[in-house]
C-alpha cells in the first residue's frame, strides 16, 4: 500500500481487541482506540468494530477470520470488491490477492489445506472474481484445483514461462496480474522416476514402516490424494 491507514478500534471486548492488535503487523497501519464514532474524521481511515455501525460514513470492518484482517482493512480503505487471487503451486505455495491494480495480500503456505481454507474464507468474507493458478508443479497444482472444485467456474490457469525469480508470494502476484490465461494445462502423466521418488518419500515419511504402491503414488502426482492420506490408506490396506 502507498498510504498510511489509521484504524479506529471501536471495541470494548478486550479479548478480541488483544487478538486484533496481535494480528495487525504491517507498518502501514496505525492503531487508535476510540470510544466514540466520529461523524467524519480525517484522522480515522477505517473503523474496526464487533457489530455493524449504522449512520457511520467511515469504512468499517467487523472481523471474522483474523488471518485475513489486513486484507479486509485494505479492501475497505480502497473500496475494492472485484478481487483476483493468484496461486503459485509448489512445495511452498504462494498466494496473492489483487484488486483495483493494487497488491492487497501476500502469503506463503507449506500446507495446501491451509491455503485452500484461506481462499474459501476470502470468498466468504469479501468475494473473489477469479482464481488464477500457475501451471508449474503439476502434483500440487492438480491437488489445489481438486480442492477448489466448488470454485471451478472462477479458476483460470496461467503459464509460468518467463515468470522470473523471487519469492513464492511474488510469483503468485505475477500470476494474479497476468492477463493471458489458459483454458486447461498440458496433459500431465507422471513418469516412472517421479513415481519411484514418491514411493521413496512415503517410506521416509512413514519412518520406514511402509512404501505405498505405484497406483497411490500416481494419484499423489495427479493431485487426487495427499501423501498423508495415501500412507494411511496403504497402511490400512496391508493390515486387512
Amino acid at each position: 500500500m502507498d498510504k498510511t491507514v489509521i484504524i479506529g478500534l471501536y471495541l470494548d471486548d478486550f479479548s478480541l481487541l488483544n487478538r486484533i492488535t496481535s494480528k495487525i503487523k504491517s507498518k502501514e497501519f496505525i492503531l487508535r482506540h476510540i470510544k466514540e464514532i466520529p461523524p467524519n474524521d480525517k484522522n480515522i481511515s477505517v473503523i474496526i468494530s464487533k457489530d455493524r455501525i449504522h449512520d457511520c460514513n467511515l469504512p468499517q470492518v467487523q472481523p471474522k477470520n483474523l488471518e485475513i484482517l489486513e486484507l479486509r482493512i485494505r479492501c475497505a480503505f480502497y473500496d475494492c470488491h472485484e478481487l483476483i487471487a493468484g496461486i503459485d503451486p509448489g512445495g511452498t505455495n504462494g498466494l496473492a490477492v489483487v484488486g483495483s491494480n493494487r497488491i492487497l495480500y501476500q502469503n506463503e503456505f507449506e500446507n495446501i489445506d491451509n491455503l485452500v481454507q484461506i481462499i474459501k474464507t476470502i470468498n466468504e468474507e469479501i468475494g473473489l472474481n477469479l482464481i488464477k493458478i500457475g501451471t508449474g508443479s503439476p502434483p500440487e497444482r492438480n491437488q489445489i484445483i481438486n480442492s477448489l472444485q466448488r470454485f471451478s467456474n472462477l479458476i483460470k490457469l496461467v503459464s509460468e514461462n518467463h515468470s522470473g525469480s523471487g519469492s513464492h508470494a511474488a510469483a503468485a502476484t505475477r500470476i494474479a496480474l497476468r492477463k493471458e490465461v489458459l483454458e486447461k494445462p498440458k496433459d500431465y502423466e507422471p513418469q516412472g522416476g517421479e513415481i519411484a521418488w514418491v514411493q521413496q518419500e512415503s517410506r521416509r515419511l512413514s519412518k520406514g514402516l511402509v512404501t505405498i504402491d505405484k497406483k497411490l503414488a500416481h494419484q499423489i502426482l495427479v493431485g487426487k490424494i495427499n501423501m498423508s492420506d495415501a500412507i494411511k490408506k496403504y497402511t490400512n490396506k496391508i493390515k486387512m
